[in-house]
């Protein structure tokens, strides 16, 4: 698992629901993610789970990932077994890896909430969760949620993107070398690793849009806007579209990624003959020889790859919408 104050909430436009009250919805789940790199991570989940517990709500805390996943599983799976009941809200204490990981085990009707821990947060941001636990319990407690889209790559959901190419290969260095928490100097040394020695093999992508195949050497799909260090790759991304976008860059040297990112930052590479931008609803990633893809920071093997979105697929708990 890797690892959002309030930033583009144009994804926010569906309106807000509220938490069905019953008498078998009053228990919060907290996962925390161990090696998120948050400072003062711990005393942050340990202060959660003490107001929760003070606003008369049950509270499970659990940091192993079977048994994260054995009781979200269960509790969709109807079981009467105690402590299998569907939590009222799963609390992801970590980065957009560990709010990934939740997702893909949790029902679509399982209410979501995060306390950002990771490195990025980039999911947390757009959805304007933050580290001030009072704001949390409230929003919690409240009980009003919103639906939002979600990717699914080979069968296995993704919030924010999936990417293929030296961006994935720099993501399977960092997890092949990793011991403990990831701070952002953690990346350096696997991407001047990555400079040195991908290949940058051609890609072919077909989508249901464009049925035309695209040749490229790096491809991103984005369900939401922004990407790592607050990177703009698309300005159409919205996780309540219903589409999602995909960016692609034909360049195959390594200084062609410095060109690439000094234009993603200027905003001038949707304009570039080499760049490709469109969005979609189902894209098919192949190459004739082995290429890494990564989903929300966490490596996901190699091409080929079928993409499609999930409408409405994802719960999150939000601030009631304002009064007209």
């Amino acid at each position: 698992m890797t690892g959002i104050t309030a930033a583009d909430t144009t994804d926010l436009a569906r309106p807000a629901r509220r938490m069905t009250q019953d008498s078998e919805q009053h228990t919060v789940i907290i996962v925390e993610n161990p090696q998120a790199g948050a400072a003062g991570g711990v005393e942050l989940v340990d202060r959660l789970e003490q107001q929760l517990a003070g606003l008369g709500l049950a509270v499970e805390r659990a940091s192993d990932p079977e048994i994260i996943r054995r009781r979200l599983v269960d509790s969709d799976s109807g079981s009467t077994e105690a402590g299998s009941r569907r939590p009222a809200c799963v609390v992801c204490c970590g980065g957009d890896g560990t709010v990934a990981m939740v997702a893909n085990w949790a029902s679509p009707t399982t209410p979501l909430a995060v306390l950002p821990l990771g490195t990025e947060n980039l999911l947390a941001k757009q959805l304007g969760f933050d580290r001030n636990i009072d704001r949390l319990c409230q929003r919690i407690a409240g009980g009003h949620t919103r639906s939002l889209d979600a990717g699914e790559a080979n069968g296995r959901l993704f919030l924010v993107v999936a990417s293929v190419g030296f961006d994935a290969e720099v993501v399977r260095l960092v997890a092949a070398r990793r011991t403990g928490n990831i701070h952002h100097s953690t990346w350096v040394r696997p991407i001047l690793q990555a400079l040195g020695s991908y290949r940058y093999p051609e890609i072919q992508l077909t989508t249901d849009t464009n049925p035309r195949p695209i040749r490229t050497r790096w491809a991103f799909v984005f369900n939401l806007p922004r990407y790592a260090l607050g990177l703009r790759f698309v300005a159409e991304g919205d996780s309540t579209d219903g589409r999602l976008d995909l960016c692609c860059f034909r360049g195959g040297r390594w200084w062609s990624g410095l060109r690439y990112l000094a234009g993603v930052m200027a905003g001038w590479h949707r304009s570039w003959r080499d760049t490709h931008i469109e969005q979609a609803t189902r894209i098919t990633i192949t190459a004739a020889e082995p290429v890494p893809y990564q989903i929300d920071g966490d490596p996901g093997g190699e091409l080929p790859l079928e993409i499609r979105v999930l409408p409405g697929r994802l719960r999150f708990v939000t601030d009631p919408s304002p009064t007209p």
